[in-house]
């Protein structure tokens, strides 16, 4: 009763700033929300729900083992709890909502060490375990999502060139190949890009839970529910291509409107798809497990088999009286939760939301004229430049652009562009991700210093990136950039993703300081393989951080 009681304050009454400033609900009513509410853009998690009954099922199929086994409290749990606690308070500080899953976790196996002791534990162990299923991810969209986009892309481009359908990548894009025979241009006949439902990343959390049930219940050794288990990863990738194939095939045969719809209206036929990689997936597990299972036994003649069905048929029958005599759960260790669940309310009633700094580090006005010394030409005037359809679908409402594109008129050009984000932590995301999926190959990586005009040294990360193209005459060549970014916060700046993360989190856990953090971007062409007059890479990098130093000092305040 006192853990329920300790679990039920942290879930459904202490605050949890869950990644927006000023939107503190408790965790459980944030994970409700996130189950039960799916968005086109964003990983469906609706699968979650099926955790608390396959949990129930779990813990009523080894009732009768977790009724014999003795009671014996550990009190080393408590260190288990304790640690639960401090990480759900730091992930309710630092806004960072698997932390607090993560600490959910933790309580949980500290309270059934600290009431029943491992002997309880140890049958409940695999259900332990599923839970985890429940607690949503965000961070998997660059750490899982996107590589098994670029490999699905890629799968699903050498196949459909195989089967003679030519087909041209670009980043995650895959577009019908030009036709200079019959006048068809680069994606004339097709143009799917491989978005993340159409990853995998949709379907393998879910897929991953399931297999995990069915091999727990339905293989008897544990190379087979592991083998089963990992399975679902390559087969996710191979129900992903062929959801890929048939798309591409639906839109050759009966155009792409029947095939694909649209973003915010997908045709019956995409949905359709969609589901088929359930279908593939679940029945190739089957199909593993069932030949695991004839080929392990073929081996072993069935006397493990036989063995197993004896040792099950004797455990249906065994007496459900604990093995320790009936010991109980003694009254102090429930007194200890109570108190601890006490000092949370306390906690919670003390708490008060991090204030959002109201100065940004940047003032969303770029200047309409830069001039670069040193440089023929150099003059450049800014014209505005649009922000795309999807960045405004994707990121929140309340984020902030000042975008421009700047040419001298001496074949120069640099695209600068801030973004700045409002209440919710999440709008910046890392280049690396759209960069690689708009087609383009990060080729190095390095910190550069600049020097500002104002006296003040800043320093960027420069990405050197490229991509191949097909120009008018239908022949593809390598085009070079350099991409600059950093990332700038009220008397902050730095190049490193990590530190930002780092910093954010540090000065809300001890300061209740909330960053409202501004990514900027300079990015330039290399031009010497397309222009006579072009300028090489090291021209490039020097005119880009000659530009940075005479604009940042207009807009970024310094600390």
């Amino acid at each position: 009763m006192s853990g329920a009681c300790l679990l039920g304050i942290l879930l459904f009454f202490f605050p949890f700033d869950t990644g927006y400033s000023t939107l503190r609900n408790p965790l459980g009513q944030a994970l409700w929300a996130t189950w039960t509410t799916p968005t086109p853009d964003e990983q469906d998690f609706t699968y979650c729900l099926f955790v608390p009954f396959m949990v129930a099922y779990l813990v009523y199929e080894k009732r009768t083992e977790i009724l014999r086994a003795p009671i014996k409290g550990s009190n080393a749990a408590l260190g288990w709890i304790c640690l639960g606690l401090l990480l759900f308070w730091i992930g309710s500080r630092a806004g960072k909502q698997y932390i607090g899953c993560a600490a959910i976790q933790v309580l949980l196996a500290g309270i059934v060490f600290w009431f029943w002791g491992g002997s309880v534990f140890r049958p409940l162990l695999f259900a332990w375990a599923i839970i985890a299923f429940a607690w949503p991810l965000p961070f998997v969209d660059s750490v899982v999502a996107f590589p098994l986009r670029m490999i699905v892309s890629h799968i699903a481009n050498v196949a459909l060139n195989l089967i003679g359908i030519a087909c041209v990548q670009n980043g995650t894009g895959l577009f019908s190949a030009p036709n200079p025979a019959t006048g068809l241009q680069l994606g004339d006949r097709f143009q799917i890009d491989i978005a993340d439902p159409c990853s995998g990343i949709h379907s393998l959390m879910p897929l991953l839970m399931f297999s995990a049930f069915y091999s727990f219940f339905f293989l008897s050794r544990r190379w087979q529910q592991w083998t089963v288990f990992l399975s679902a990863v390559p087969f996710t990738i191979v129900g992903n291509v062929v959801r890929i194939l048939l798309l591409v095939i639906g839109s050759l045969a009966w155009g792409t409107s029947f095939a694909l719809g649209t973003n915010a209206s997908p045709s019956w036929f995409h949905e359709a798809c969609g589901y088929l990689v359930f279908v593939v997936v679940l029945g190739l597990e089957c199909l593993l497990g069932y030949l695991l299972n004839a080929w392990y036994q073929a081996r072993s003649a069935g006397f493990f088999r036989e063995t197993s069905a004896t040792a099950h048929s004797q455990d249906e029958h065994a007496s459900p009286v604990p093995a320790s005599g009936g010991a109980q759960v003694t009254p102090w260790r429930s007194g200890t939760i109570f108190l601890l669940a006490m000092v949370m309310g306390v906690v919670y009633l003390q708490s008060s939301p991090p204030n959002l700094s109201s100065e940004a580090g940047v003032t969303m006005a770029l200047p309409d004229r830069v001039q670069v010394p040193d440089l023929t030409g150099g003059d450049f005037f800014g014209s505005q430049a649009p922000v795309s359809e999807a960045e405004h679908t994707i990121l929140p409402a309340d984020t902030e652009f000042a975008r421009k594109n700047y040419d001298d008129f001496h074949g120069h050009n640099v695209f600068f562009s801030i973004v700045l984000s409002g209440k919710q932590q999440y709008t910046i995301h890392p280049p690396q991700v759209c960069l690689v999926a708009q087609g383009w190959n990060i080729i190095h990586e390095e910190n550069v210093p600049v020097h500002l005009a104002s006296g003040q040294d800043l320093v960027v990360r420069n990405l050197t990136i490229q991509r191949d193209v097909i120009d008018s005459k239908k022949q593809r060549h390598s085009i070079y950039a350099y991409y600059m970014y950093w990332y700038v916060a009220d008397g902050i700046s730095t190049p490193s993703r990590d530190v930002r993360n780092w910093v954010s989190s540090w000065d809300r856990i001890l300061h209740n300081r909330d960053h409202r953090w501004a990514y900027v971007i300079a990015m330039s062409m290399i031009t010497e393989s397309t222009r006579p007059d072009g300028l090489n890479a090291a021209q490039t990098q020097k005119m880009l951080s000659d530009f940075i130093s005479q604009i940042v000092p207009t807009f970024q305040r310094q600390g």
